[in-house]
């Protein structure tokens, strides 16, 4: 949690001189980790991402979609693309239910090697011995844009712990990937630093990227857009608006190559509700339903 902390209070000591911080939340879908270790059982995936999401709620700058509707949602795309859906009831490949960013990940290393003594004891799935314990966790991360599944960036997350005595000969066996007892042993230690490590990069990625939100209607010179109070928008908040062109489509594959933007005006939050907000014009006209909405 070292880093984690770390990064809280740089960030509350820059805002303690230049004033609050202004936190516009993020939407990013988490995919379940990918296990690539010779550990078996579904349990390690599900387990690290648990602790990855928990993490990156913890830095209140994200809303995450749900794993199960995300789960779902990309169900009804396969059935769409397997053309077991009529065409204009099947979701669009891209949106994920609004999140900007999709998270994919694979746990790569996952071992704890003993040097010396062995396990005498064990309790409640905990062994106990004299023995030295080197535990060492990788965590590959990717982040796509959900409209194109072109990957953004990528990042290796590793680290290791060493324990010796009798704190050091803990066996997982039996123990609950990501529980409290997990975190007590070499691997869950090596794992939590490993995710902090992740969830820094995953951060300091999202920070370069703009908010992106859309326009629900446009009424009496009022735009209706998504997102309100549990995004963090505030009256006043001054927004930019994006007009979409034709998507570009790849002949060769098919793939979506992204859109044609064009900056069409400016917007000033006037009332916020706890879902959607509703801003004034004040640059630009012909606004309409689906157009982007930008911080930048």
């Amino acid at each position: 949690m070292k880093r984690i902390f770390l990064l809280t209070f740089v960030l509350l000591l820059t805002f303690t001189f230049l004033g609050e911080e202004r936190i516009l939340k993020k939407v990013i879908a988490v995919m379940e980790l990918e296990n690539k270790t010779g550990w078996r059982g579904r349990e390690l995936g599900e387990g690290l991402t648990e602790m990855l999401i928990t993490s990156l709620q913890e830095t209140g700058r994200f809303i995450i979609v749900e794993r199960k509707a995300l789960k779902d949602i990309l169900q009804e795309q396969k059935l769409g693309e397997e053309k077991r859906l009529t065409p204009q009831t099947a979701p669009k490949r891209g949106r994920l239910l609004g999140a900007q960013i999709l998270v994919r990940g694979a746990i790569t290393e996952f071992e704890q090697k003993k040097g010396g003594g062995g396990i005498g004891l064990m309790y409640k799935g905990i062994g106990i011995g004299g023995g030295k314990l080197r535990a060492h966790v990788a965590l590959d991360i990717r982040l796509y844009d959900t409209a194109t599944g072109e990957i953004i960036s990528s990042k290796r997350a590793e680290a290791e712990a060493v324990s010796k005595g009798l704190a050091g000969g803990v066996s997982i066996e039996g123990i609950t990937i990501g529980g409290a007892e997990f975190e007590k042993t070499p691997l869950g230690k090596a794992a939590r630093e490993a995710i902090e490590k992740a969830v820094e990069y995953i951060v300091e990625e999202m920070e370069k990227q703009p908010w992106v939100s859309r326009i629900i209607k446009v009424k009496d010179n009022l735009v209706y857009m998504v997102g309100g109070e549990d995004m963090g928008i505030k009256e006043g908040d001054i927004f930019y608006v994006y007009s979409l062109g034709e998507e570009l489509i790849d002949p060769a594959t098919g793939l979506s190559l992204g859109r044609e933007e064009e900056k069409v005006g400016k917007i000033r939050v006037k009332e916020v509700k706890e879902k959607y907000s509703k801003a004034e014009i004040i640059e630009g006209k012909g606004f309409k339903s689906g157009d982007l909405i930008r911080d930048r």
